[in-house]
């Protein structure tokens, strides 16, 4: 009785992998074609832009030149351009900075920015994240709400 109830069930499994098209064998399963089709039909996105088109974009934007440089290092240099702006935008000097210090300066004068800003409309600001102070600055003013946008 257990060799015919396993016949059964050995014969319904395989059924199944030959009707739902599922490759059986493991060379078929890690041929690069198999692969290739697998992984486009679980990346296609619908109304999603390229992430190398959103770099060329800010790129032209921004007025900075990626011809002939790799997907990395165009977007690195974006990464600098923008940081560069914000750090004109809050007064701060970007000659002989790197790019890691640059950050931590343009971080501290945004967080200075916001707690100013606070104290102006009276926000409390003790023991809460710098999104929840500007969140409530938002409800009071959100002119300068939107000043503080754009940064971290």
């Amino acid at each position: 009785m257990k060799k015919k109830t396993m016949s059964y069930m050995m014969t319904g499994a395989l059924s199944i992998t030959i009707l739902s098209g599922v490759s059986s064998s493991p060379a078929e399963a890690a041929s690069p074609q198999f692969i290739r089709e697998q992984a486009t039909a679980s990346i296609s996105r619908t109304k999603t832009k390229n992430f190398a088109d959103v770099v060329a974009e800010q790129a032209a934007a921004l007025g900075v030149s990626i011809n002939g440089d790799s997907l990395e290092t165009a977007a690195r240099k974006v990464r600098l351009a923008k940081l560069n702006k914000q750090a004109a935008a809050l007064g701060i000097e970007t000659a002989d900075q790197d790019e890691k210090t640059l950050r931590l300066y343009v971080k501290k004068a945004h967080e200075i920015n916001v707690y100013n800003l606070a104290d102006y409309y009276g926000v409390e600001t003790e023991g809460r994240r710098l999104k929840d102070i500007i969140a409530d600055i938002a409800a009071i003013s959100p002119e300068s709400a939107a000043q503080l946008t754009g940064f971290y």
